[in-house]
């Protein structure tokens, strides 16, 4: 749908954009570019039996460049029924999924206000999370119930904004309107409740703390709320959990392991991001997300054969990877993903023990790395271009890896400064390039060639065996195919005097092993090196 308005006698200039597809990122336009949105106001009646939503969007922002027109993206499945900058009244164009507005001079690095007001049907979710949208559904009461999920196809699915990762902004405001007796919970804290006629009642929450756009969401419900008052490394914090009567019997039990949960978080990363609002989890129609302060939850109390909710730990771990320090580019994605990935993995070596550990790697991650296309791949990608399951559990062997080659204290020690440290973006964002420095750095070595074998290509590394028997021996020569390659490997095998292994340091040159006829070699026993190993005999 095109819409298009003139409430001035100005001719609207049109020119070429670059508009939305379906997924999230990409090539920022550069009038997008030119922009520094600070805040937004959602203000929205949400009505659930007409699956509609209406109201406006109120979009702080500062110009950083000369721009001839201001772009605001918003899925064409909307009308648009005024646009004001500044109070001002102002002709746009929607089309594309973006709403234009010529710019006639608007000062450079001062605050301006735009307001965008607009409503319709929402697109409904096909596969929530993944493909996203407004899931409509009903509890066990008939009381209508319904999640918003946003992260691969944008947050244009549902309010106007600038729907790419890199920006950030500094707070928003939730205003949502429902029918009693409903709840909209939304990010940060509570401001009010305030009753309206024909018995409606408007949620208003507000969050301080900087947020990405597809973080900022809402989840509509008959709800309960169980309230826990936690503490995270000695420190306050408030816990809430909005959930539906079904489902409140283990409710308690879940806030209880979050906390545990965030305590270990909090000790291996630092300090939860949001101590000063509340770690929220909220009860949604599809499995989970990481939404910032409210974390939603639709996995029925499961439990891993280890005893902890993956849905709870995994969608908690965002709140530092993915919400805290986030990536301004989806080719990126994987410091999102795999390094929450991983946590799970530390976790489980933290409270059973480092064999444990390795058995769930090799049970849990090694089945599920397809080696499809690069981890990282070009510049300028959406969430499409890094869909998939790799950006999950090859993104996570990287980091196992990474501790085989420079230890368990200086990787996890990185981690934790990698959260933490000042980064080159603002808003805590930050780049593959800025992680491979700071550990080339902090293990004083240079591991370009471990990165460029496993983020920026999706063919893994070939180790060469070449096994030769002469009387009561066999000569075993191995070396890397991979030019420049030299992931050192471990070996276990049977000698005249009893079980050995070792650690070999292998280049592209072969490095020769001799071991008793009747052996066996085994190559990474361990399993910390993720590679093919083409082996022949002479």
């Amino acid at each position: 749908m095109t819409s298009f308005h003139f409430s001035t006698p100005l001719i609207l200039m049109f020119s070429m954009v670059f508009g939305k597809t379906n997924n999230s990122g990409g090539k920022i336009s550069p009038a997008q570019e030119s922009m520094d949105v600070k805040h937004y106001t959602i203000s929205l009646r949400v009505d659930p039996y007409k699956k509609t939503i209406v109201g406006q969007v109120t979009i702080l922002f500062q110009l950083l460049q000369e721009t001839d027109q201001i772009e605001i993206d918003l899925i064409d499945k909307y009308y648009v029924s005024g646009a004001t900058i500044n109070g001002t009244s102002l002709a746009y164009e929607h089309n594309n999924n973006a709403v234009l507005i010529n710019n006639y001079g608007l000062g450079l690095f001062v605050d301006h206000e735009l307001v965008i007001k607009y409503g319709g049907r929402p697109p409904e979710a096909k596969n929530p999370p993944w493909d996203g949208g407004f899931t409509w559904s009903k509890d066990k009461q008939g009381l209508a119930w319904l999640g918003v999920s946003c992260q691969s196809n944008g947050a244009h699915i549902w309010f106007p904004c600038v729907e790419h990762p890199s920006d950030k902004v500094e707070g928003a405001e939730i205003i949502i309107a429902v029918p009693d007796p409903l709840m909209a919970v939304s990010n940060g804290l509570l401001l009010s409740k305030q009753k309206e006629k024909d018995r409606w009642t408007r949620w208003h929450w507000k969050t301080s703390y900087p947020i990405s756009a597809y973080n900022i969401n809402f989840t509509i419900g008959g709800f309960e709320v169980l309230r826990k008052n936690g503490y995270v490394l000695d420190k306050p914090i408030k816990m809430e959990y909005y959930v539906l009567p079904e489902m409140v019997s283990g409710g308690t039990q879940l806030l209880e392991e979050a906390e545990k949960h965030l305590n270990f978080y909090a000790s291996i990363f630092g300090q939860y991001p949001w101590i000063d609002e509340k770690f929220g989890i909220v009860h949604t129609p599809y499995l989970g997300m990481e939404h910032q302060t409210i974390n939603a939850y639709g996995n029925k109390y499961k439990k891993t054969k280890l005893g902890y909710d993956f849905i709870l730990f995994h969608e908690m771990g965002h709140e530092w990877f993915g919400n805290f320090i986030s990536v301004k580019d989806w080719k990126d994605f994987w410091i999102h993903e795999g390094f929450v990935t991983y946590a799970e993995a530390m976790y489980v070596e933290k409270n059973h023990g480092l064999e444990i550990a390795k058995a769930f790697v090799k049970e849990r991650f090694v089945p599920n790395i397809k080696n499809s296309k690069p981890l990282v791949p070009a510049f300028s990608s959406t969430s499409g271009d890094v869909a998939g399951n790799d950006v999950y559990y090859k993104g996570a062997y990287v980091l196992h890896m990474l501790r085989y080659l420079i230890g368990k204290q200086i990787l996890w020690g990185s981690l934790k400064e990698f959260v933490n440290m000042p980064k080159d973006l603002k808003g805590n964002q930050t780049t593959t390039k800025e992680f491979i420095s700071l550990i080339n750095e902090n293990s004083g070595r240079n591991l370009d060639w471990f990165f460029s074998n496993y983020l920026f290509s999706k063919e893994l590394p070939t180790l060469e065996v070449v096994e030769k028997t002469y009387k009561n021996k066999k000569f075993i020569d191995m070396r890397w195919v991979d030019a420049g390659f030299k992931m050192p490997v471990e070996i276990s095998y049977e000698s005249f005097d009893g079980a050995r292994q070792k650690k070999l340091e292998i280049n592209n040159k072969q490095k020769r092993i001799v071991i008793p006829v009747n052996s066996d070699l085994k190559i990474d026993p361990n399993g910390w090196v993720l590679c093919n190993i083409i082996t022949s005999i002479e």
